[in-house]
């Protein structure tokens, strides 16, 4: 009976202090990259964004499904003297573990296992280059209802698909892009 009574109270205890994580968010992207030819060919953009974290917390920790989705930016292009420029969204789907410190501020990591990069206008529209990666994230808190964020994260794009022919080519060793972005976003944590 002692146990069960003990028991009872970590479960009632738990779920006192654990809900269901609702957090959307909106910011602005600012990303870069570049493959390992000779000579390299540079990458750059900057989009504003829309996304959302759902989850679970309990006692700081959190963890869930995390989703992010670009709006249409210029998407720039540098391969030696030449630079073109074409529209493009990007979307990112990935998992996520975090920790609400007690002192206004919470952290999290998160693999994104699916990230894609879709072109909007020009010759090459509907081509897509997509790949995973990591990321890690501060908020503070310190705002009612609010966290003000950062984060980096670190994709690497190995795959190309072209819409035309509907061919998917994998892309390796120099061709390889890594692709590095900087995210900054307003979001609203509700603890349903």
């Amino acid at each position: 009976m002692k146990r069960l009574l003990i028991a009872s109270l970590f479960l009632f205890a738990s779920s006192a202090q654990a809900g269901l994580l609702v957090e959307p968010y909106v910011g602005i992207n600012l990303a870069s990259g570049e493959n390992g030819a000779s000579p390299k060919t540079e990458y750059d953009q900057t989009a504003p964004f829309l996304g959302a974290r759902l989850g679970y917390q309990t006692f700081g920790f959190m963890f869930g499904l995390d989703y992010t989705k670009g709006m249409e930016g210029d998407f720039e292009t540098k391969f030696g003297s030449t630079t073109s420029t074409v529209d493009s969204a990007q979307s990112t789907m990935g998992a996520f573990i975090g920790y609400n410190l007690p002192v206004m501020f919470r952290v999290w990591g998160a693999y994104y296992f699916d990230t894609t990069l879709e072109q909007k206008s020009g010759t090459g529209t509907g081509d897509e280059i997509s790949g995973s990666g990591l990321g890690l994230g501060a908020g503070f808190t310190g705002l009612p209802f609010v966290s003000v964020n950062i984060e980096y994260r670190m994709m690497t794009m190995d795959e190309f698909k072209d819409k035309a022919t509907g061919v998917t080519s994998t892309l390796s060793g120099t061709s390889e892009i890594d692709y590095n972005q900087i995210l900054l976003s307003v979001s609203l944590p509700l603890d349903l």
